[in-house]
């Protein structure tokens, strides 16, 4: 270990980045605070004021989305490579991902409401549910993909340094898929946000219910036909992309960069 006065010092980047986390960190526990608590029938305002917040509450759905998606995917494709029931697995997630996600959402709303009685923690549920169906197959079938096909040399590494299951999936397996599963997270994140105002604009029986959101804002919008608040909604969904790309996928693309296998002879994934 360095000692201290040998330790970088920060720049300007840093405390940029610190304080975008710091940012992000209060936000999510404010949503947090009213996602639990009782459920407020709230109307939402057109007014082009509100658009960071309800920006920010779909940024955190979509990102919650896309981190219960790479949960998933480390658990469910392990166990469709390498067990048994491989063809029962891939066969209920080829299903999965054949099936519509609007019957997801259709499906999950009405369950997940009647679990929280009269809290907004089911309707969030439900929305989160609904982007994670649009991602979470995609990427469980690249990592799959990139289990069945490690090269055999990675294998004969792995046997000849006698790794232990556990160490030979996060040493050799993980870092060798990592940068195939990074690409498809982003398309599964794009893909999600064709379903944003069917997440957010929610019919639970008879009763309406729209989460403060871009989707919620946007069909607002669209019933009312209010041409100049839907221009504004595509415009917060536009910088809201952009923010994800440039402060989240651009550093994660490249950092999986350092983990791409080149098919030569003594390369391998950098640990």
């Amino acid at each position: 270990m360095r000692p201290w006065n040998h330790l970088p010092k920060p720049n300007r980047y840093d405390l940029l980045a610190a304080l975008v986390v710091a940012a992000l960190l209060g936000a999510f526990l404010l949503a947090s605070k009213e996602v639990v608590g009782p459920y407020r029938p709230a109307s939402l305002d057109l007014d082009p004021q509100h658009l960071p917040e309800y920006a920010l509450r779909t940024g955190l759905r979509m990102g919650l989305a896309l981190l219960l998606s790479f949960a998933f995917t480390l658990v469910y494709a392990p166990l469709a490579a390498k067990t048994r029931w491989e063809p029962l697995l891939v066969a209920i997630l080829d299903i999965l991902q054949s099936a519509p996600i609007l019957g997801f959402l259709a499906a999950s709303v009405g369950a997940l409401a009647a679990l929280f009685p009269g809290r907004a923690l089911g309707y969030e549920l439900a929305a989160v549910f609904a982007v994670f169906t649009s991602q979470a197959w995609n990427m469980t079938f690249s990592f799959y993909q990139s289990l069945k096909t490690l090269p055999r040399e990675l294998e004969e590494v792995a046997r000849l340094h006698r790794l232990s299951p556990t160490h030979r999936f996060l040493r050799l397996e993980l870092p060798y898929a990592l940068p195939g599963l990074v690409w498809n997270a982003m398309m599964s994140m794009s893909g999600g946000w064709f379903f944003v105002v069917a997440s957010e604009a929610l019919t639970v029986g008879h009763k309406e219910v729209d989460l403060p959101g871009i989707g919620s804002y946007l069909a607002r919008a669209i019933a009312q036909e209010d041409g100049r608040a839907m221009a504004w909604a595509v415009l917060a969904m536009f910088l809201t992309i952009l923010l994800y790309d440039q402060l989240f996928f651009r550093p994660l693309v490249a950092w999986s960069e350092r983990f791409k296998y080149e098919e030569q002879s003594g390369t391998y994934p950098k640990p």
